[in-house]
């Protein structure tokens, strides 16, 4: 087992928006990183939004689209790329005879079973999830994910590496679908949808719920803190009479479908669920979200001293 310092190399096979914002914090952190993709263009345009990031530790990373080479030497090898199993499960497998037998194996996946993911793998024991949130480099949270054949020592050294780069990392200790933050985001999402076509409250409304009160609260205090400082009475007597009121919904909302099958895809495609979106409404939510999400540690830190 290596040190639980931070790894000298990673390997990052997947140059998107999630490889290039993870090869950035590891580059900050101090880590030699090497991203992987298939074509040229996909790692120059990497390359161009990871330095953006790390600023002047950008020279510690590079890029290749030979796979191989990306891989040996790492102590860390992450996959991030298209949410889908068969080609995650043929590099994680290819990472494994190129790397070396130490190096720790860990996959990006947001949603699909690591231990189907694992299936290839001679050393199922040296990998697991380790789940970061978009924009990896503003959100705290990195969930670690342990399946039923992965070493507590791996998740012990992967939490510490999280910490080390300033990230809020959170033990899944079963390998779950959806993990933790997934299962209660789609648990509101399915609500708010719910409320929106019973005719409760628009879109826009929902969204300022969140926003201005819940989203502001948790980013406080989390839900299982809010319920001991409201009391465990208050919130059983609540729950009594809300529970059986909520969406038991198992399918997505027609909306969703509807839209997705005009093509219309939120920002990416000019068109979602709250209208049209021109660059000027894109680029403005983007601000929007990077101010608040820069703001977030200090104010919380703040207010912990």
């Amino acid at each position: 087992m290596r040190s639980k310092s931070l790894p000298q190399r990673v390997s990052i096979v997947g140059a998107g928006t999630m490889g290039a914002g993870m090869a950035a914090v590891f580059a900050r952190g101090g880590c030699e990183v090497r991203l992987a993709a298939r074509r040229d263009s996909s790692i120059d345009d990497a390359l161009r939004r990871a330095a953006s990031i790390a600023d002047e530790h950008a020279s510690r990373i590079s890029g290749t689209t030979s796979l191989e080479g990306a891989l040996a030497g790492a102590d860390l090898v992450v996959e991030t790329i298209a949410e889908e199993a068969e080609p995650k499960r043929l590099v994680l497998a290819l990472a494994e005879t190129v790397a070396a037998p130490d190096t720790i194996l860990v996959s990006n996946t947001s949603s699909i079973s690591l231990a189907r993911l694992a299936e290839r793998l001679q050393r199922p024991e040296r990998f697991a999830g380790l789940h970061w949130f978009n924009p990896p480099e503003l959100v705290e949270l990195v969930e670690v994910v342990r399946t039923e054949r992965t070493d507590p020592e791996v998740t012990d050294t992967l939490r510490s590496w999280m910490e080390a780069l300033g990230k809020a990392p959170v033990l899944v200790a079963r390998d779950t679908p959806g993990f933790i933050a997934n299962r209660l985001q789609y648990a509101l999402v399915r609500e708010a949808f719910a409320l929106v076509e019973a005719g409760v409250c628009t879109p826009e409304d929902a969204d300022r719920v969140l926003t201005h009160g819940l989203g502001a609260r948790w980013a406080a205090v989390g839900p299982f803190q809010t319920i001991d400082l409201a009391g465990l009475d208050i919130h059983l007597a609540v729950a009594r009479n809300l529970y059986p009121e909520l969406s038991c919904e198992t399918e997505p909302s027609e909306r969703i479908e509807e839209l997705v099958g005009e093509g219309s895809l939120g920002c990416k495609s000019g068109r979602g669920l709250l209208g049209d979106y021109d660059q000027a409404r894109v680029e403005a939510l983007a601000q929007r979200r990077l101010r608040v999400l820069t703001s977030l540690p200090a104010l919380r830190d703040g207010k912990e001293k």
